[in-house]
Parts: structure tokens; sequence; C-alpha cells
């Protein structure tokens, strides 16, 4: 047989069921029978508790976009693009024109390539 995981004790339901079933009792007397009274008040505790829970749901739901940051903040910095290279447009030419060659022309790095320095630093 499992383990019943409601997510808190069950000391925690048994106790709000009792104080359901006692606030119940005291405020179903003196309007029904004393009979009646007690297996009312057994029956509609749990009917209380969960309705309790299901205000409880609702207004959480309903109070909980004023508690959360927003996510579109007006101070908020747009993004920045990557650097795109620009396309290569070909030179107009009043003479013949050559066909492109075959291999990539060499293109500047931006990383620094470790080598060694003439000059000596004191």
């Amino acid at each position: 047989m499992g383990v019943l995981d409601l997510g808190f004790p069950l000391w925690l339901l048994s106790g709000v069921l009792v104080v359901f079933a006692l606030l119940l009792y005291y405020m179903l007397g003196g309007r029904v029978s004393e009979w009646l009274r007690v297996p009312l008040a057994i029956v509609l505790a749990p009917v209380c508790t969960v309705a309790a829970v299901a205000v409880a749901v609702v207004l959480s739901a309903l109070l909980s976009p004023f508690y959360e940051t927003p996510t579109d903040s007006p101070t908020q910095q747009p993004k920045t693009q990557p650097a795109t290279t620009p396309a290569t447009v070909p030179l107009e030419t009043t003479g013949p024109t050559a066909s492109p060659s075959p291999t990539a022309s060499p293109t500047a790095s931006p990383t620094a390539s470790p080598s060694a320095s003439a000059t000596a630093s004191p």
C-alpha cells in the first residue's frame, strides 16, 4: 500500500478538519436538533475544508500577478545583434574583368597571437 503524500503532514489535515467540525458544531447549535448536529458537523467539515482551499487557490491565482516582477520592464535595454560582415559588392571597372580567384583572401583575426617581443620591459 502506498504512502499518502499530500504535500503537508497528515496531522495538519486532521487538525484543520477537527477545527472545522467544532466550528460547525457550534454554529449549528440552536438551528438543528441535537441528534442531527453531530452528523452534519462530521459531513460538512471536509466540504468546508475543500471550499476554503478552493477559495484560497483562486485568491492566490488572482493576486499572484501583483507580487511578481514584471517581465517587460521599460528600463530594459534592447538586445544587441552580433555584428555581421557586410556583403561584398564588386567594383565597377571600365576595362576587361578578371575572373575571381578560387583562393580566399586572409582576414585579420581579433584574437591575440602569442609572439615574443623584441623590447625588454624594466
